[in-house]
Protein backbone atom coordinates (compact mmCIF):
# COMPACT_ATOMS: atom_id res chain seq x y z
CA UNK A 1 0.00 0.00 0.00
CA UNK A 2 3.03 2.27 0.52
CA UNK A 3 4.62 1.88 -2.90
CA UNK A 4 0.77 2.28 -4.00
CA UNK A 5 0.72 5.48 -1.97
CA UNK A 6 4.27 6.58 -3.22
CA UNK A 7 3.03 5.74 -7.22
CA UNK A 8 -0.15 8.58 -6.79
CA UNK A 9 2.32 11.14 -5.33
CA UNK A 10 4.88 10.44 -8.04
CA UNK A 11 1.61 11.03 -10.57
CA UNK A 12 0.66 14.58 -8.59
CA UNK A 13 4.32 15.66 -8.91
CA UNK A 14 4.57 14.74 -12.61
CA UNK A 15 1.14 16.86 -13.13
CA UNK A 16 1.93 19.67 -11.35
CA UNK A 17 5.72 19.93 -13.30
CA UNK A 18 7.74 19.78 -10.14
CA UNK A 19 8.00 19.41 -5.99
CA UNK A 20 7.20 23.08 -5.57
CA UNK A 21 3.27 23.22 -7.66
CA UNK A 22 2.42 20.06 -6.19
CA UNK A 23 2.76 20.68 -2.61
CA UNK A 24 0.72 23.67 -3.36
CA UNK A 25 -1.73 20.85 -5.33
CA UNK A 26 -1.51 18.39 -2.64
CA UNK A 27 -0.60 20.30 0.78
CA UNK A 28 1.90 17.83 1.06
CA UNK A 29 5.69 19.88 1.76
CA UNK A 30 7.89 19.54 -1.09
CA UNK A 31 10.63 17.94 1.28
CA UNK A 32 7.88 14.82 1.97
CA UNK A 33 7.22 14.59 -1.98
CA UNK A 34 10.68 14.53 -2.75
CA UNK A 35 11.90 12.30 0.11
CA UNK A 36 8.88 9.48 -1.20
CA UNK A 37 9.80 9.90 -4.52
CA UNK A 38 13.03 9.24 -3.52
CA UNK A 39 12.42 6.12 -1.51
CA UNK A 40 10.01 5.02 -4.68
CA UNK A 41 12.82 5.02 -7.16
CA UNK A 42 15.24 3.10 -4.15
CA UNK A 43 12.19 0.44 -4.50
CA UNK A 44 12.15 0.43 -7.83
CA UNK A 45 15.88 0.41 -8.45
CA UNK A 46 15.71 3.22 -10.98
CA UNK A 47 15.66 6.95 -11.55
CA UNK A 48 11.70 8.58 -12.34
CA UNK A 49 12.84 11.60 -12.39
CA UNK A 50 15.98 14.07 -12.94
CA UNK A 51 16.08 16.95 -10.76
CA UNK A 52 18.19 19.98 -10.89
CA UNK A 53 18.40 23.44 -9.00
CA UNK A 54 15.73 24.97 -11.72
CA UNK A 55 13.32 22.05 -13.13
CA UNK A 56 12.27 18.38 -12.46
CA UNK A 57 12.04 15.91 -15.36
CA UNK A 58 10.41 12.85 -15.90
CA UNK A 59 13.67 9.94 -17.56
CA UNK A 60 12.44 7.64 -20.16
CA UNK A 61 11.04 5.00 -17.24
CA UNK A 62 9.65 7.82 -14.95
CA UNK A 63 7.55 8.36 -18.11
CA UNK A 64 6.39 4.68 -18.61
CA UNK A 65 5.99 4.45 -14.84
CA UNK A 66 3.63 7.63 -14.71
CA UNK A 67 1.23 5.91 -17.07
CA UNK A 68 0.64 2.95 -15.39
CA UNK A 69 0.47 4.93 -11.80
CA UNK A 70 -1.95 7.05 -13.64
CA UNK A 71 -4.12 3.96 -14.55
CA UNK A 72 -3.93 2.98 -10.69
CA UNK A 73 -5.03 6.59 -9.93
CA UNK A 74 -8.11 6.49 -11.95
CA UNK A 75 -9.12 2.41 -11.23
CA UNK A 76 -9.00 3.85 -7.44
CA UNK A 77 -11.33 6.52 -8.17
CA UNK A 78 -13.32 4.72 -10.03
CA UNK A 79 -13.49 1.96 -7.02
CA UNK A 80 -14.08 4.82 -4.60
CA UNK A 81 -17.47 6.21 -6.70
CA UNK A 82 -18.18 2.59 -6.73
CA UNK A 83 -18.29 2.20 -2.77
CA UNK A 84 -20.00 6.15 -2.55
CA UNK A 85 -22.60 4.36 -4.38
CA UNK A 86 -23.00 1.09 -2.77
CA UNK A 87 -23.53 3.49 0.43
CA UNK A 88 -26.02 5.67 -0.91
CA UNK A 89 -27.99 3.83 -3.46
CA UNK A 90 -30.76 0.86 -2.02
CA UNK A 91 -29.38 -2.46 -3.91
CA UNK A 92 -29.16 -6.61 -3.65
CA UNK A 93 -31.60 -8.52 -0.90
CA UNK A 94 -33.57 -6.80 1.27
CA UNK A 95 -35.83 -8.90 3.46
CA UNK A 96 -38.58 -7.21 5.04
CA UNK A 97 -41.43 -8.69 8.14
CA UNK A 98 -44.54 -7.95 8.65
CA UNK A 99 -47.74 -8.91 9.81
CA UNK A 100 -50.63 -10.35 7.16
CA UNK A 101 -53.02 -7.26 7.98
CA UNK A 102 -50.34 -4.70 7.04
CA UNK A 103 -49.11 -6.47 4.41
CA UNK A 104 -52.82 -6.10 2.64
CA UNK A 105 -53.12 -2.99 3.92
CA UNK A 106 -51.44 -1.26 2.71
CA UNK A 107 -47.74 -2.33 2.87
CA UNK A 108 -47.45 -4.72 0.05
CA UNK A 109 -48.51 -1.81 -2.31
CA UNK A 110 -45.74 0.55 -0.81
CA UNK A 111 -43.22 -2.06 -1.25
CA UNK A 112 -44.32 -3.06 -4.79
CA UNK A 113 -43.82 0.87 -5.47
CA UNK A 114 -40.14 0.91 -3.58
CA UNK A 115 -38.86 -1.31 -5.69
CA UNK A 116 -40.41 -0.13 -8.91
CA UNK A 117 -38.18 2.99 -7.69
CA UNK A 118 -35.03 1.39 -7.26
CA UNK A 119 -34.46 -1.39 -10.26
CA UNK A 120 -31.49 -2.44 -8.50
CA UNK A 121 -33.02 -3.90 -5.48
CA UNK A 122 -34.83 -7.40 -4.48
CA UNK A 123 -37.11 -7.52 -2.06
CA UNK A 124 -38.55 -11.21 0.02
CA UNK A 125 -41.05 -10.38 2.41
CA UNK A 126 -42.25 -12.72 5.14
CA UNK A 127 -45.97 -12.48 6.71
CA UNK A 128 -45.96 -13.67 10.04
CA UNK A 129 -48.16 -12.43 13.22
CA UNK A 130 -45.39 -13.48 15.12
CA UNK A 131 -42.56 -11.28 16.34
CA UNK A 132 -39.27 -13.03 14.63
CA UNK A 133 -35.48 -13.07 15.91
CA UNK A 134 -34.29 -10.35 12.83
CA UNK A 135 -31.41 -12.01 13.33
CA UNK A 136 -31.76 -15.38 12.83
CA UNK A 137 -34.60 -15.23 10.55
CA UNK A 138 -32.05 -12.77 8.77
CA UNK A 139 -34.85 -9.85 8.15
CA UNK A 140 -33.21 -7.01 7.53
CA UNK A 141 -36.44 -4.48 8.67
CA UNK A 142 -39.79 -5.54 10.21
CA UNK A 143 -43.04 -3.36 10.42
CA UNK A 144 -44.80 -4.20 13.48
CA UNK A 145 -47.16 -2.11 16.01
CA UNK A 146 -45.68 -1.85 19.01
CA UNK A 147 -47.48 -3.67 22.04
CA UNK A 148 -44.80 -4.09 24.67
CA UNK A 149 -40.62 -3.37 25.57
CA UNK A 150 -38.59 -4.21 22.62
CA UNK A 151 -38.01 -7.90 22.32
CA UNK A 152 -34.30 -7.63 22.03
CA UNK A 153 -31.38 -4.75 23.06
CA UNK A 154 -29.96 -5.82 19.54
CA UNK A 155 -33.10 -4.26 17.72
CA UNK A 156 -33.62 -0.65 17.13
CA UNK A 157 -37.39 0.68 16.91
CA UNK A 158 -37.93 4.06 14.47
CA UNK A 159 -41.49 5.17 14.79
CA UNK A 160 -43.51 5.18 11.72
CA UNK A 161 -47.05 5.82 12.54
CA UNK A 162 -49.99 5.91 15.00
CA UNK A 163 -52.56 3.27 13.69
CA UNK A 164 -56.10 4.18 15.68
CA UNK A 165 -58.21 1.76 16.65
CA UNK A 166 -61.99 1.50 16.51
CA UNK A 167 -65.22 -0.65 18.55
CA UNK A 168 -66.86 -1.89 15.86
CA UNK A 169 -69.72 -4.43 15.30
CA UNK A 170 -72.39 -4.94 12.65
CA UNK A 171 -75.58 -3.29 11.78
CA UNK A 172 -77.32 -7.12 12.27
CA UNK A 173 -75.58 -7.77 15.59
CA UNK A 174 -76.24 -4.38 17.05
CA UNK A 175 -80.10 -4.94 15.92
CA UNK A 176 -80.08 -8.47 17.30
CA UNK A 177 -78.42 -7.60 21.08
CA UNK A 178 -78.54 -3.71 20.99
CA UNK A 179 -76.02 -0.92 21.23
CA UNK A 180 -73.52 -0.54 24.29
CA UNK A 181 -73.92 2.39 26.24
CA UNK A 182 -71.51 1.51 28.54
CA UNK A 183 -68.00 -0.72 28.63
CA UNK A 184 -69.44 -2.52 31.58
CA UNK A 185 -72.23 -3.18 29.17
CA UNK A 186 -69.69 -4.81 26.92
CA UNK A 187 -69.66 -7.81 29.71
CA UNK A 188 -73.03 -9.39 28.75
CA UNK A 189 -72.97 -8.67 24.81
CA UNK A 190 -70.57 -11.36 22.45
CA UNK A 191 -67.20 -10.08 22.24
CA UNK A 192 -64.34 -11.11 19.69
CA UNK A 193 -60.87 -11.43 21.32
CA UNK A 194 -57.32 -11.12 19.66
CA UNK A 195 -54.89 -14.01 20.70
CA UNK A 196 -57.15 -16.98 21.88
CA UNK A 197 -59.95 -17.92 24.24
CA UNK A 198 -57.86 -19.11 27.15
CA UNK A 199 -55.74 -15.35 26.93
CA UNK A 200 -57.09 -12.71 24.85
CA UNK A 201 -55.71 -9.21 25.01
CA UNK A 202 -57.93 -6.61 27.44
CA UNK A 203 -59.18 -4.02 25.46
CA UNK A 204 -58.13 -0.86 26.50
CA UNK A 205 -60.72 2.61 25.96
CA UNK A 206 -60.09 6.07 27.02
CA UNK A 207 -62.93 8.73 27.75
CA UNK A 208 -62.96 11.92 26.08
CA UNK A 209 -61.41 13.15 29.33
CA UNK A 210 -58.92 11.07 28.87
CA UNK A 211 -59.31 8.45 31.44
CA UNK A 212 -58.27 4.75 30.68
CA UNK A 213 -59.82 1.93 31.11
CA UNK A 214 -58.48 -1.78 30.79
CA UNK A 215 -61.44 -4.34 29.96
CA UNK A 216 -61.13 -7.92 30.25
CA UNK A 217 -63.37 -9.69 28.11
CA UNK A 218 -64.20 -13.71 27.38
CA UNK A 219 -64.77 -13.74 23.85
CA UNK A 220 -66.76 -16.35 22.05
CA UNK A 221 -64.38 -16.25 19.02
CA UNK A 222 -60.49 -15.46 19.41
CA UNK A 223 -57.26 -15.45 16.86
CA UNK A 224 -54.24 -13.89 16.32
CA UNK A 225 -55.39 -12.78 12.63
CA UNK A 226 -56.76 -9.29 12.24
CA UNK A 227 -57.58 -10.02 9.20
CA UNK A 228 -60.16 -13.05 10.27
CA UNK A 229 -61.12 -10.96 13.06
CA UNK A 230 -62.64 -8.26 10.85
CA UNK A 231 -64.47 -10.91 9.36
CA UNK A 232 -66.14 -13.15 11.94
CA UNK A 233 -67.04 -9.05 12.76
CA UNK A 234 -68.81 -8.61 9.51
CA UNK A 235 -70.54 -12.09 9.93
CA UNK A 236 -72.11 -10.26 13.43
CA UNK A 237 -70.07 -12.97 15.15
CA UNK A 238 -69.77 -10.10 18.05
CA UNK A 239 -68.24 -6.48 18.95
CA UNK A 240 -64.59 -6.49 17.76
CA UNK A 241 -61.65 -3.79 18.16
CA UNK A 242 -59.90 -3.22 15.03
CA UNK A 243 -57.45 -1.27 13.24
CA UNK A 244 -59.09 1.45 11.75
CA UNK A 245 -56.72 1.18 8.41
CA UNK A 246 -58.24 -2.75 8.72
CA UNK A 247 -61.87 -1.99 8.29
CA UNK A 248 -61.97 1.55 6.68
CA UNK A 249 -63.88 0.21 3.48
CA UNK A 250 -66.50 -2.08 5.76
CA UNK A 251 -67.26 1.52 7.75
CA UNK A 252 -67.62 3.37 4.55
CA UNK A 253 -70.15 0.85 3.24
CA UNK A 254 -72.13 0.04 6.00
CA UNK A 255 -70.70 -3.65 7.00
CA UNK A 256 -69.62 -2.63 10.29
CA UNK A 257 -70.19 0.66 12.23
CA UNK A 258 -68.52 1.74 15.50
CA UNK A 259 -70.37 1.44 18.98
CA UNK A 260 -69.98 2.77 22.28
CA UNK A 261 -69.49 6.40 21.72
CA UNK A 262 -67.49 8.25 23.95
CA UNK A 263 -65.01 5.47 24.41
CA UNK A 264 -61.88 5.50 22.28
CA UNK A 265 -59.78 2.41 22.20
CA UNK A 266 -55.88 2.59 22.74
CA UNK A 267 -54.17 3.49 19.35
CA UNK A 268 -51.06 1.08 18.43
CA UNK A 269 -47.77 2.63 17.60
CA UNK A 270 -46.39 1.44 14.43
CA UNK A 271 -42.74 0.75 14.36
CA UNK A 272 -39.74 -0.21 12.11
CA UNK A 273 -37.59 -2.61 13.85
CA UNK A 274 -33.97 -3.21 12.53
CA UNK A 275 -30.82 -5.11 14.09
CA UNK A 276 -28.67 -2.64 16.02
CA UNK A 277 -25.33 -2.79 14.14
CA UNK A 278 -22.90 -0.25 12.41
CA UNK A 279 -23.67 0.40 8.98
CA UNK A 280 -27.25 0.08 8.24
CA UNK A 281 -27.79 -0.84 5.19
CA UNK A 282 -28.74 2.27 2.41
CA UNK A 283 -31.60 -0.01 1.21
CA UNK A 284 -32.81 -0.16 5.23
CA UNK A 285 -32.70 3.50 5.34
CA UNK A 286 -34.41 4.83 1.69
CA UNK A 287 -37.27 2.37 3.13
CA UNK A 288 -37.72 3.49 6.40
CA UNK A 289 -38.10 7.38 5.58
CA UNK A 290 -39.82 6.25 1.94
CA UNK A 291 -42.93 4.15 4.77
CA UNK A 292 -42.81 7.17 7.19
CA UNK A 293 -43.74 9.60 4.30
CA UNK A 294 -46.65 6.75 2.98
CA UNK A 295 -48.06 6.51 6.62
CA UNK A 296 -48.32 10.15 6.66
CA UNK A 297 -50.43 10.50 3.46
CA UNK A 298 -52.62 7.54 4.42
CA UNK A 299 -55.88 9.08 6.21
CA UNK A 300 -56.60 6.39 8.45
CA UNK A 301 -53.45 6.31 10.23
CA UNK A 302 -51.83 9.51 12.43
CA UNK A 303 -48.25 10.73 12.08
CA UNK A 304 -46.02 10.49 15.44
CA UNK A 305 -44.77 13.17 16.75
Amino acid sequence: MKRFDDLYLFTRVVEAGGFSAAERATGIPKSRLSRRIAELETQLGTRLLQRSSHRVSVTPVGEAVYRHARDMADASAAIEALAGAARSEPAGVLRVGTSPLLAETPVAGWLAEFADAHPKLRIELDLSNNYVDLIEQRIDVAIRAATGPLPSRDVVARPLAVSPRVLVGSPTLIARVGEPVTPAALEDLPCLGQGTLARSRDWVLHDRHGHRLALPIRPRFATDNILALREAAIAGLGFAVLPQHCCHEALLDGRLRTALPGWTPEPADLHALYPSRAGVPPSVKALIAFLRERFTQEPTMKALG
